[in-house]
């Protein structure tokens, strides 16, 4: 008797725990790499500072931007090192609360406005990556790559009619949506499951003790 109430509550922390973790049935586009980069050239900036989706540090070197889709972009920044970022950025409007919230988990930040970066009006998912780019210079030259983009403001940037304008350290309007609350509660049942399981054996050996 003790040995079927431990299994269905064995069962039932498992059930528990699978429906507090994320699922991940959303499938992300393809997004080029900076060191063949596709896509139709939106910005080109050889010089200036630039501001990284997520990151509140300003950036110098050169950025370059591209048109993967009708609302996808591919930003590639450089700098004069050849250390470079490559950031995708994924037109996320079209995708449920749930399909953004399982990506979040996945690495991607949540923008809730692409239009402040340069982009299409609504809400987007953003992944940073990191690349060596050749020679100091950014996507755009044709050995360069990275699937990542970058939100960037350079010297050039108010006679340029594209490209992300990234203001200041290029924050942007980037809020990113917070995990910790299915997390949390995971580890809680997890642990419950773990104190309940181990009291049942317990109380299951006393027994078998005493009518020993």
């Amino acid at each position: 008797m003790i040995k079927t109430k431990l299994l269905h509550l064995l069962l039932v922390t498992v059930l528990f725990i699978s429906a507090a973790l994320p699922a991940y049935a959303t499938t992300a586009p393809s997004f080029p790499s900076c060191l063949n980069p596709q896509g139709e050239l939106k910005a080109k900036y050889d010089t200036g500072t630039h501001g990284i989706v997520g990151d509140t540090a300003v950036y110098t070197g050169s950025d370059v931007v591209y048109k993967t889709s009708e609302n996808d972009a591919l930003q590639c920044f450089c700098a004069a090192n050849g250390s470079g970022i490559q950031t995708n950025w994924w037109y996320a409007q079209n995708l449920t609360d749930e399909e953004i919230k399982s990506l979040t988990y996945a690495g991607w930040m949540l923008v809730y406005a692409g239009d402040p970066w340069g982009l299409s009006q609504g809400k987007y998912l953003a992944q940073n990556m990191t690349y060596s780019c050749l020679g100091g210079r950014g996507g755009g030259s044709s050995s360069g790559s990275s699937s990542s983009t970058s939100s960037s403001s350079s010297s050039s940037s108010s006679s340029s009619s594209g490209g992300v304008a990234g203001i200041g350290g290029g924050m942007g309007d980037i809020l990113g949506l917070a995990s910790t609350g299915n997390v949390s509660l995971m580890y809680v049942l997890v642990f419950a499951g773990i104190i309940s399981l181990i009291a049942g054996i317990l109380l299951e050996k006393k027994l078998t003790e005493k009518k020993g």
